[in-house]
């Protein structure tokens, strides 16, 4: 049983002044009208008729006792309702789940359809994360077919009202949106894994910030490892991983500190100069004499050697011996290793870095033209177009998205409002075949304040939590939207996930009972039970409609709505514009 709050207090103690008060003058009145030996109506009528006027009070010695027993009265009903008080929630003893209707998004929703992102045929999420504290990060969930492109990502592209980086599997997306948007006045870009010769040029080391190198590199070798990684390692090989990782390291930050044009291109020529023998330990690569001369360089300008540096930039010089030094130090963790074990690292990060051998992916990283910078900027939608039968090149999406965040981010972080002066939203369609995005968990957590959001599109919960473990679910709580449109067929996680957030509800049920015999007997009756709000065998593929979906925001009933239309994609239906209101910013 709850303790009484303040205010009850407060109003026992009003009462029970009262019921004293009452009981005094009433007792008063009846006194003195038996002393003149009324009829007992009448005294009955004189204490009712002094309740109109209680005051003053007698201060008699009867009368007081009477306002006593007021007291003992009023205590005695007040214990009774408090032992008998019980937190009833009629209709909802099971549970409160119930399906949200229009007036509930009302809150959330721009009154011009272009400002915002549109989840159904009838919710739209304003893209003023501020006027509704809400952000713009989506989980999408849909099978195969149930209208994630369609009924999701082209229609909200073809609002053009932020800038886009789109997944794009295939390059259906890129082909049925690159006109409008450029009419538009958007530059469109596309970075093609599918037909590499029709790619813009792509360099990732020119997004290496010299502000945070170090961390930059680190970074960009994380994601070219973890995603060139064979599915079927086994978990012993952790060491070469690791010692991979430290040669690569070395050699990225070689290139780019030593280069006046730094690019994977680089980095890989480095490695194919590279050689060990088992048989002579001594024997010495051409970059192992390269890094040997840095350090002794190193050492010299150490001991305040004059190597002719004289006139040079010394904040130039000073990020160069620090990066030559980084360089340096990772390239002397792998020069410890045995002959054998050398050559071993050496076999294996080529066979990793083989894609980058082709020469028309040597083509795409030999220089810039994506200009990550432009995006937060400018009109901007950038495609990535990737391969849905093979997944050779797909860590260069990886790449990609590791390069579009960390520029996005400092850039946004470098302006006076700390956020970018365009917004840009991301689809991450076939997000299970793109690779694992570094720190993409913190990311998502992070990025709304910059301007910056995500829509995370799956086609089974299993797919997600196959790529991340142990952050599947703070990456979906980071998602203030989920989206589902219908479950593949032998879909079984899905739609128990949907129907676990979905929650549950109070129904009645009828119970009928009836015996048979000479002396039978018939009855119904009533009770409460519960019941999910739609339950998994309900949202499979089998019994769930394909022209409808369910949206869920934070803070918000779910909605059984209908999937966009893409033949009216532009806009909302007139009947939603019309019942909406402008937003207010919240203070």
């Amino acid at each position: 049983m709850k303790p009484p709050s303040r205010n009850s207090v407060i109003l026992c103690i009003i009462g029970a002044a009262l019921t004293a008060l009452l009981f005094d003058v009433a007792a008063h009145a009846a006194r003195l009208s038996m002393a003149r030996h009324d009829p007992m109506d009448a005294t009955v009528n004189a204490a009712l008729q002094s309740l109109a006027s209680p005051w003053p009070p007698s201060l008699q010695q009867p009368d007081l006792m009477a306002g006593l027993a007021g007291l003992v009265v009023f205590a005695l009903g007040a214990l009774y309702v408090i032992s008998n008080r019980h937190n009833y929630r009629y209709g909802e003893e099971h549970g409160s789940a119930h399906w949200a209707g229009e007036h509930d998004m009302r809150p959330y929703t721009d009154h011009d359809p272009a400002r915002n992102l549109q989840m159904t045929a009838t919710e739209g999420l304003a893209l003023d994360t501020r006027a509704t504290g809400r952000n713009l990060n989506v989980c999408v969930a849909g099978g195969s077919g149930s209208g994630k492109t369609r009924g999701y990502v082209l229609p909200n592209l073809a609002r053009a009202n932020m800038s886009y980086a789109v997944t794009d599997p295939k390059g259906e997306i890129y082909r049925s949106m690159r006109e409008p948007l450029e009419k538009k006045g958007y530059q469109v870009r596309a970075l093609n894994l599918v037909d590499l010769g029709q790619s813009a040029h792509f360099n990732p080391m020119s997004y290496i910030n010299p502000a945070t190198s170090e961390q930059n590199i680190l970074e960009l070798v994380d994601n070219l490892i973890d995603n060139t990684a064979n599915a079927n390692s086994a978990k012993g090989e952790s060491f070469w991983d690791e010692s991979m990782r430290t040669l690569l390291r070395a050699l990225v930050g070689w290139e780019y500190y030593t280069s006046d044009q730094p690019t994977l291109n680089g980095v890989v020529e480095l490695l194919g100069m590279m050689e060990a023998s088992e048989e002579d330990e001594t024997k010495k690569s051409p970059v192992d004499a390269m890094m040997q001369s840095a350090r002794e360089i190193l050492r010299e300008i150490h001991q305040g050697e004059n190597l002719g540096f004289e006139g040079y930039d010394p904040e130039q010089l000073t990020l160069l011996e620090d990066g030559v030094a980084f360089a340096t130090a990772q390239y002397r963790k792998y020069e410890q290793g045995a002959g054998e074990t050398k050559k071993s690292i050496i076999i294996s990060l080529g066979v990793r870095l083989a894609p980058l051998q082709v020469s028309q992916v040597r083509g795409i990283l030999a220089d810039d033209q994506i200009d990550l910078h432009a995006v937060g900027e400018e009109k901007t939608a950038i495609f990535i177009i990737i391969p849905d039968t093979s997944a050779t090149f797909n860590f260069l999406a990886a790449v990609f998205y590791q390069c579009l965040f960390s520029t996005l981010v400092y850039d946004a972080d470098h302006t006076p409002s700390g956020t970018l002066g365009r917004p840009v939203h991301c689809f991450l369609d076939e997000f299970a075949n793109i690779g694992k995005v570094p720190n993409f968990t913190r990311l998502v957590a992070t990025i709304r304040s910059r301007g910056i959001s995500v829509s995370i599109i799956i086609q089974t919960l299993a797919q997600l939590k196959s790529m991340y473990k142990d952050d599947w679910e703070t990456l979906i709580g980071n998602c203030d939207s989920i989206l589902f449109l219908g479950a593949g067929k032998g879909d079984i996680s899905t739609p128990k996930w949907i129907s676990e957030l979905l929650g549950s509800a109070t129904i009645d049920t009828r119970d009928i009972s009836q015996s048979r015999g000479v002396n039978g007997s018939y009855s119904i009756s009533t009770r409460q039970a519960k019941r999910e709000l739609m339950t998994p065998d309900e949202l499979g593929s089998e019994k769930f409609p394909g022209d409808k979906c369910i949206y869920m925001l934070r803070g918000v009933s779910p909605f059984m709505s209908r999937k966009i239309d893409p033949n009216h994609a532009a806009r909302p239906p007139q009947s939603s514009l019309r019942r909406t209101r402008p937003l207010q910013h919240s203070r």
